[in-house]
C-alpha cells in the first residue's frame, strides 16, 4: 500500500461509537485534536490545492443553509432558482447565457454525466449496447479512468506536445463520424495546459460530434485572463462545436466544497440525463446525486453576485501576479521550470521530485508531484502572499542540499 512519510492511505481505525455521549465541549477538544495535524490554506504551507478557503460571504450562506437539500424541491424551492440563475451567470460567462446547467458535487461528476450523455446518445443512433468511442488527451483528468471503468466505453488517447497540452491535429486524426465523444481540457490539474479548443472543435464540429471541455480548474480563471489581455485561446460556448463545459466554483470561484456545475448547449442532451422522480411533485433528477447540499449552490448564487466580474478580474490579476513572482524566485534560487505556466500550476523540473516533496513535507509545505511528468507540481493561489512564497522557494533551496541518506 502506497505511503507518504510513514503514514498509510488508509489510516487504522481510532475509536469506536461510544456507549453513552460526551459533553460538547469535549468533543469539541477531542476535534480540535483530530484535526491538530490539517493545514489551514492562510497559513502559507499549501501549494498543492487548486481549491481554498472558500470567502466570507460563502461560509455565511452555507452555514444558514446547511439542511438545504437539492433533491427536495418542494421543501427549497429557492434551490431551483438559485440553481437556473446560476446556469444563466454561468452560461453569460462563457458565450451561451441560454444553456442548460445541472449542478454537481465537482468535475467528476459533471465528466461522469457528460459520458453517460455521450454513451446513450450513442446507442440511440447505432442501437445495441457496446462500448462507445471517446477520444481525450493523454494528459485528461484521472476522473476519466474511473469513469472508463464505470460506464460501456472505449477510450482513445491523443498524445501531448512539450507544453503538456493535446495535439490537435494527433487528436482529431482519431475521431470519426460514429466517435461518441470528444474531450479537450481547459486547465489540466498537473500542469494547468489549455488545450487549443477552437482547433478540435473546427473538426468535430464537421464531423457531428461532440465536444466536451473540461474546465474545472480554469473555468473560473480562463475567461477573467483573457479579459486582463492574458493570451490564452477561447475554450467555451463561444467556440463553435462546444456542446458541453464543466466548471468547478470550488475551484478559485471561492465557494465551499462540494460545488460544480455542469454547462449543455442543447436541452436534448439535458434530456438524456434524464431520471424520473418516483413521486408526485418531486422533480426529475438529471445529476447523478439525489440528497446533496443546496447550501453550497446558494453560496455560490451569493458569491458570484457579490464579487461580479470586476470582482473576479481583481482576483484572477492577483493570482497571476503571485504567479509570476514566484516564478521569479525559482529562477532566481536555481531551479529550472518545466514550461511557461499558462494558469496558475508551476511545475519544476528536479531529478528527484517525489523526494524533494518529502523533504518539504518535513518542514512543513504541501507540495505534489505530477506522477506522470515526473514533475514538481505546485500551485499558486490567492491565499498566497509574497511572503509566503518566498518561504516556500526558500525551504525547497534548503531541502535541496545534502541530507542524511542522499539528496533531499
Amino acid at each position: 500500500m502506497e505511503t507518504l512519510l510513514g503514514s498509510s492511505t488508509f489510516p487504522a481505525e481510532t475509536g469506536s461509537l461510544p456507549e453513552h455521549g460526551r459533553a460538547p465541549d469535549t468533543v469539541l477538544e477531542e476535534l480540535r485534536e483530530l484535526c491538530r495535524d490539517d493545514h489551514d490554506y492562510a497559513g502559507g504551507t499549501v501549494f498543492n490545492s487548486i481549491c481554498s478557503a472558500p470567502l466570507d460571504i460563502a461560509r455565511r450562506v452555507f452555514a444558514q443553509h446547511l439542511d438545504a437539500n437539492m433533491g427536495d424541491n418542494r421543501v427549497f424551492p429557492s434551490l431551483r432558482r438559485a440553481e437556473a440563475d446560476l446556469s444563466a451567470m454561468f452560461g453569460e460567462l462563457l458565450g451561451h447565457p441560454g444553456a442548460v446547467g445541472v449542478t454537481t458535487s465537482g468535475g467528476t461528476e459533471a465528466n461522469l454525466l457528460v459520458v453517460l450523455a455521450a454513451v446513450r446518445r450513442y446507442h440511440d443512433r447505432h442501437g445495441g449496447s457496446g462500448p462507445a468511442r471517446i477520444v481525450l488527451p493523454e494528459s485528461a483528468h484521472f476522473s476519466f479512468d474511473k469513469i472508463v471503468g464505470m460506464l460501456p466505453v472505449e477510450p482513445v488517447y491523443a498524445p501531448l506536445d512539450d507544453r503538456l497540452r493535446v495535439r490537435p491535429e494527433e487528436l482529431t486524426r482519431l475521431v470519426t463520424a460514429d466517435t461518441a465523444l470528444v474531450v479537450a481540457t481547459a486547465g489540466t490539474s498537473e500542469a494547468g495546459a489549455v488545450d487549443d479548443v477552437p482547433a478540435v472543435a473546427e473538426h468535430t464540429a464537421a464531423l457531428g460530434v461532440p465536444l466536451h471541455v473540461d474546465a474545472a480548474t480554469g473555468g473560473f480563471l480562463i475567461p477573467f485572463a483573457r479579459e486582463l489581455g492574458y493570451d490564452l485561446p477561447p475554450f467555451a460556448f463561444d467556440v463553435p462545436g462546444v456542446t458541453s463545459v464543466a466548471l468547478d466554483p470550488h475551484k478559485y470561484g471561492g465557494v465551499p466544497i462540494p460545488s460544480g456545475h455542469l454547462l449543455l448547449r442543447d436541452r436534448a442532451d439535458a434530456e438524456l440525463l434524464r431520471t424520473a422522480s418516483h413521486y408526485r411533485g418531486t422533480f426529475d433528477h438529471h445529476g447523478l446525486l439525489g440528497t446533496r447540499p443546496g447550501a453550497a449552490v446558494l453560496a455560490a448564487w451569493a458569491v458570484l453576485r457579490t464579487l461580479g466580474r470586476s470582482g473576479y478580474r481583481e482576483l484572477v490579476k492577483e493570482v497571476f501576479t503571485r504567479r509570476d513572482l514566484l516564478l521569479g524566485m525559482l529562477r532566481d534560487a536555481g531551479f529550472t521550470t518545466a514550461m511557461e505556466p499558462q494558469l496558475t500550476v508551476v511545475t519544476v523540473r528536479h531529478p528527484e521530485p517525489a523526494r524533494l516533496v518529502d523533504a518539504l513535507e518535513r518542514r512543513g509545505f504541501i507540495a505534489s508531484v505530477a506522477r506522470r511528468y515526473g514533475l514538481l507540481r505546485l500551485v499558486v493561489h490567492w491565499h498566497q502572499t509574497a511572503e509566503q512564497l518566498r518561504g516556500l522557494v526558500d525551504a525547497m533551496a534548503a531541502a535541496d542540499g545534502p541530507w542524511e541518506g542522499g539528496r533531499a
